[in-house]
């Protein structure tokens, strides 16, 4: 019926960015010493806090599409399809609300009356789906919302599906584990 829309975070996307640039000039000038050690000891660490704040501001996503809302945090996505879906809130952040739990979008924080005047949501094509930077949580509860009224408008969520999929969680096991070995690395590169 309509395109996915994902959205992302235009101030998380800025940060990345950023720290990668700093971690990458402090790999560079630590390479002039000429110490190995000197230039384990300070990207090891670089590489951490560049992965960790790619994890918390980057990778973090709410995708709206005929098939439901996806919600990627920091730990773990939530896949609500529309026959588990039941509503969203956004009194602190988007929070969407599903048959049997709720899932908060660590990506769409709602807006201050600042942050709302300074906002503006840009859209890009990318394939099939529209991303969307810079968007509030009342801007996604809204794309959330309309598509869910478009497709029961349709006639796609009339009757209920007798053993319909409910909410899917999982867990995000490999950018855990990088993150693990990195703060072993971190540490081993610290104290050697």
């Amino acid at each position: 019926m309509g395109p996915t829309l994902v959205f992302r975070s235009t101030y998380g996307r800025v940060l990345t960015v950023a720290t990668g640039l700093v971690a990458v000039a402090l790999g560079v000038s630590t390479a002039f010493t000429g110490d190995v050690g000197a230039v384990v000891g300070a990207l090891v660490p670089a590489a951490l806090v560049t992965y960790l704040v790619w994890m918390l501001f980057w990778r973090p996503a709410v995708e709206v599409s005929d098939g439901g809302v996806e919600v990627r945090n920091v730990t773990r996505t939530v896949h609500v399809p529309w026959t588990a879906y039941e509503g969203v809130d956004t009194r602190y952040s988007l929070e969407v609300r599903y048959a049997g739990g709720r899932v908060t979008a660590w990506s769409a924080p709602r807006s201050s009356g600042t942050a709302r005047w300074l906002r503006s949501s840009r859209r890009r094509a990318v394939g099939q789906e529209q991303v969307v930077t810079g968007a509030s949580a009342e801007g996604v509860a809204d794309a959330v919302t309309q598509r869910h009224a478009m497709l029961a408008a349709a006639g796609h969520l009339d009757r209920a599906v007798q053993g319909a999929p409910g909410a899917r969680s999982t867990w995000h096991v490999v950018q855990l584990a990088v993150l693990a070995a990195l703060a072993v690395g971190t540490v081993v590169a610290l104290t050697a």
